[in-house]
């Protein structure tokens, strides 16, 4: 019965997710049903990484909002998502931390002891799979959209990346976007299985930023997350458990 009603809940809150975000976009209504396909996560140890926190703000976005705060947000979401759905998740931050050493306080030092200290604490859960979550920026206001990012040669990394591309498409702002990888991200360099860096949008871009500080987009990103992994996982987000 446990299970059961952890699941009931789980439907409950993704369709309160997808209803949230409908609202920007179309009239929500009861006709549609989120499936928490637990099977395909029970067990599974995934870890969700914050991107930047503490002194480190990350991307600063044209409306003043900061890359760290809005990584946060989603990632306690997707969180949310896969305890519900039965998975076992560790998040790198809960708050605006870091990962530094206390006695690292230049900033150069303190950006590659977070990072250090951040993989270690990857390394230490040997995840079935991990989402590094970040948000994108340019000089000019034109670039936008969610893009996934994957260590070159990492096979079961390119093919969640794509997974979750599609979902990204699929499910939040228009983008034509494809999974790129990449050989010099120093977490995805050292992360061994399916690790995938999350670019949730341009915060240099006004639509996509005015967007990434709404609670109901956060919500919808962390959901095309959350089902990306179910399905990576061999659960089709749109079928029944």
């Amino acid at each position: 019965m446990g299970e059961r009603r952890t699941g009931l809940r789980a439907k409950s809150r993704l369709a309160a997710a997808m209803c949230a975000f409908a609202m920007w976009a179309l009239p929500c209504g009861s006709g549609g049903t989120v499936h928490a396909a637990e099977p395909g996560l029970v067990g599974r140890t995934i870890v969700i990484d914050a991107g930047h926190g503490g002194p480190d703000g990350g991307a600063e976005g044209v409306n003043g909002q900061l890359e760290k705060t809005v990584t946060l947000a989603v990632a306690l979401k997707v969180a949310e998502f896969l305890r519900e759905a039965g998975a076992d998740v560790h998040l790198t931050r809960t708050n605006d931390d870091d990962f530094a050493s206390d006695e690292d306080t230049a900033r150069r030092r303190r950006h590659q002891s977070d990072l250090r200290n951040r993989t270690r604490f990857v390394q230490s859960h040997d995840p079935d799979a991990f989402v590094s979550i970040h948000c994108n920026s340019a000089p000019s206001p034109a670039w936008r959209g969610a893009q996934t990012i994957y260590m070159e040669g990492n096979e079961e990394g390119e093919r969640l990346a794509e997974i979750m591309q599609d979902h990204f498409r699929q499910q939040l702002l228009p983008t034509r976007r494809e999974a790129e990888d990449m050989s010099t991200l120093y977490l995805l360099k050292r992360i061994e299985g399916p690790a995938v860096l999350a670019e949730i949008g341009f915060l240099s871009n006004p639509e996509e930023a005015a967007h990434l500080v709404q609670s109901a987009y956060q919500e919808a990103v962390a959901l095309a997350i959350y089902t990306a992994l179910l399905e990576y996982f061999g659960t089709p987000a749109d079928q029944p458990s």
